[in-house]
């Protein structure tokens, strides 16, 4: 399971020419933004995931957080690889007929989500503001 996070430029615009203007890359800057925002959803999916840890395969599967881009549009996913060993997290999350549901990836979504843009945006200000020293 893995969910994208995406830096949406609408409301950004402004402040990558002018970081661009001052010199920077905005790509790099860009790739800051999302991996910063992305720290708070990772650090509450292996919380979520450490106290039903046995042999930490499930937390071993979880995404690595890099950007990938396609043309102009930058991804970066947060979640468990299914492939690696990232399927219990799923029965965790939702339970099985054996085991009571432990929700704490859809609580990390809801909690982080609105972190992610303010933080895009701390980062992005961040960054001009050392371009502009």
């Amino acid at each position: 399971m893995a969910n994208s996070m995406k830096l949406d430029l609408k409301g950004f615009d402004n402040l990558l020419e002018r970081i661009k203007k001052a010199g920077g890359d905005i790509n790099a800057a860009a790739e800051q933004a999302l991996i910063e925002s992305a720290k708070p959803f990772n650090e509450d999916l292996k919380a979520g995931i450490e106290k039903h840890r046995l042999t930490g395969v499930t937390e071993k599967s979880m995404k690595p957080l890099e950007v990938k881009w396609e043309g102009n549009i930058a991804t970066l996913n947060v979640g468990f690889d299914m492939k690696k060993g990232g399927l219990p997290a799923l029965f965790i999350e939702y339970g099985t007929p054996t085991q009571k549901a432990d929700p704490f990836i859809r609580p990390a979504i809801t909690k982080n989500t609105p972190k992610a843009r303010k933080i895009q945006k701390k980062v992005l200000n961040d960054i001009l503001g050392e371009l502009e020293k």
